[in-house]
């Protein structure tokens, strides 16, 4: 079958095309994505879908630097207010990634669910995108540090394997309690998020608001990380990345 040109198609296919996909995923699980399949939903010919996504992997992979392009924009947008305490930065990032993750199930699954069978992601093209929320939460960590707000002594004086993978990635040369403060505070936060979008927090799924206990737990963190008299933010951020 001849595939039909660009010109002959919605202009908006390409992400119509996405849409079904996430779609698809959240009823089927990502591991039963079909082009072909979405062709049909879309009342398009399969060919069709090749213009802009040549095989399943192609597609899954746009779905995937799109979702981690959002999430770093919510958790950038969370730091706009440049007269918030360092602990309020870290409280404010915490709370966009929990609203990002449940406005948006089905990319958060993609990203940081099961992996999705046969397929491995090209690090070269998703690794830079998934960097980038991570480096968010590491320009408010090092901010903190350079104003002496961070509680570094008592750190580790070595850094984990893992941590000094993260401390390679980034490049980062200052402290390196900064990339193992930001590792722990994703660490925790993630793992609360995931709990409650799987159903696990709520003792009744649905009827009891997490809201309370999630803020409550950042906080303690918070307070563990951050110096009590660090409430006025003297320094912006810088970019890590």
């Amino acid at each position: 079958m001849v595939r039909p040109k660009r010109s002959q198609q919605h202009p908006n296919l390409g992400e119509a095309i996405k849409k079904i996909a996430l779609k698809q995923m959240a009823i089927n699980g990502s591991a039963s994505l079909s082009l072909r399949a979405i062709a049909r939903d879309l009342k398009i010919t399969a060919p069709a879908i090749y213009n802009y996504f040549p095989s399943r992997d192609d597609l899954v992979t746009a779905l995937i630097v799109e979702a981690y392009q959002s999430l770093a924009i919510a958790l950038a947008a969370s730091q706009d207010n440049d007269e918030e305490s360092h602990a309020e930065r870290i409280m404010a990032s915490a709370q966009a990634y929990r609203d990002w993750a449940l406005a948006h199930a089905e990319q958060y699954s993609l990203i940081f669910g099961k992996p999705i069978p046969n397929y491995h992601a090209p690090m070269e093209i998703t690794g830079p995108t998934a960097a980038g929320s991570m480096a968010v939460l590491i320009s408010v960590m090092d901010a903190a540090w350079r104003d002496g707000a961070l509680k570094v002594d008592g750190a580790p004086s070595s850094s984990p394997e893992m941590v000094q993978a993260w401390i390679d990635k980034f490049e980062y040369t200052e402290n390196p309690a900064v990339i193992h403060f930001a590792m722990a505070c994703w660490a925790k936060i993630h793992g609360l998020v995931s709990l409650e979008l799987n159903g696990h927090l709520a003792a009744v799924p649905g009827k009891i608001s997490v809201d309370s206990f999630f803020k409550i737990e950042i906080e303690a963190m918070v307070m563990r990380m951050v110096a009590e008299d660090a409430s006025v933010r003297t320094r912006k951020s810088t970019t890590i990345i």
